[in-house]
C-alpha cells in the first residue's frame, strides 16, 4: 500500500522529477522574490551611501538595513563599487516621464513654463535629490563613469524641455535660437540657487516665489510674445 506522503510527493513531480504543484522550501527564489530582494537591497544601499558616502559606508550595515546577509549582498553585486553604482542609478527618479506629461499641449506657453519650473524647483529641493547629487559629485573623482552617467541622465531629462522650447520658438512665441542651451539655462537657474547648492531646506512659499521669478526672467530673456487672443483681451 502506498503511503499518503509518498502519494503526495508523486503528485508534486513530473515524470522527469521536476517539481510542479508542491511549493519548494529551498532553492532559487522566484522572479518576484528576487526583484523584491534587489529593491530592498538597493534602497538600503542608497540610504547608507547618502548618509555615509562611499568611504564611510559598510557592507555589513547595508546588509543589516536590508535584512539580508553580507554574503547575499556580494552575491547580488560582486563588489562594493558595483553596489554603489547600482544604488546611484536606482536613486535617480524618472523625472523625464513627469516632465513629458507636464509639457503636453494643454496650456499656453507662459503657464506651462511656470508649472515646469515649479516642478523642477520642488524636485531639486527634496532631500533625496540633494543627497544623491551631493554623493554623485563628491565621488565623481573615484567613479568617473557615475559622473558621466549622471550627466547623461540630466541631458535625457532635458530633451523634452528643449523640444518644448523649440516648438514655441518655431511658432514665434519666443525668440530662441538654441533650444538645448536654453533648456540647460533653465535648469541652471533652478539648480544654481544657494539653497539648492547648500542643501538648505525651503518652504513651499519660498519655492513658489522663486519659480515665479525664474519664469519672469526666462520670458523676458526669450522675448515672449503674448498670443493674439490674450493680447487683444488686454487692449
Amino acid at each position: 500500500m502506498v503511503k499518503p506522503s509518498a502519494l503526495r510527493a508523486s503528485r508534486s513531480a513530473t515524470v522527469d522529477g521536476t517539481a510542479t504543484a508542491a511549493p519548494r522550501s529551498a532553492g532559487r527564489p522566484t522572479q518576484d522574490a528576487a526583484a523584491e530582494l534587489r529593491e530592498r537591497l538597493l534602497n538600503a544601499a542608497t540610504q547608507t551611501f547618502r548618509a555615509e558616502g562611499f568611504g564611510g559606508a559598510r557592507v555589513e550595515e547595508i546588509a543589516e538595513r536590508a535584512g539580508i546577509s553580507k554574503t547575499t549582498v556580494y552575491r547580488q553585486y560582486g563588489t562594493k563599487e558595483d553596489l554603489f553604482r547600482a544604488a546611484i542609478w536606482h536613486g535617480m527618479s524618472d523625472l523625464r516621464g513627469r516632465i513629458e506629461e507636464l509639457l503636453k499641449p494643454r496650456r499656453d506657453f507662459a503657464k506651462t513654463l511656470l508649472v515646469l519650473v515649479r516642478t523642477l524647483t520642488d524636485h531639486m529641493a527634496t532631500t533625496d535629490t540633494i543627497e544623491i547629487t551631493r554623493v554623485s559629485v563628491g565621488e565623481s573623482h573615484r567613479f568617473p563613469d557615475v559622473a558621466k552617467g549622471f550627466l547623461q541622465y540630466v541631458n535625457a531629462m532635458l530633451e523634452p524641455v528643449a523640444a518644448f522650447i523649440a516648438s514655441a520658438a518655431q511658432g514665434g512665441t519666443i525668440n530662441v535660437s538654441d533650444a538645448p542651451q536654453a533648456a540647460r539655462d533653465l535648469l541652471t537657474l533652478v539648480a544654481g540657487s544657494v539653497e539648492v547648492l547648500m542643501g538648505i531646506p525651503t518652504t513651499p512659499a519660498q519655492r513658489e516665489q522663486r519659480a515665479a521669478h525664474i519664469q519672469q526672467l526666462l520670458l523676458s530673456a526669450w522675448r515672449y510674445q503674448l498670443p493674439d487672443h490674450q493680447h487683444n483681451s488686454r487692449t
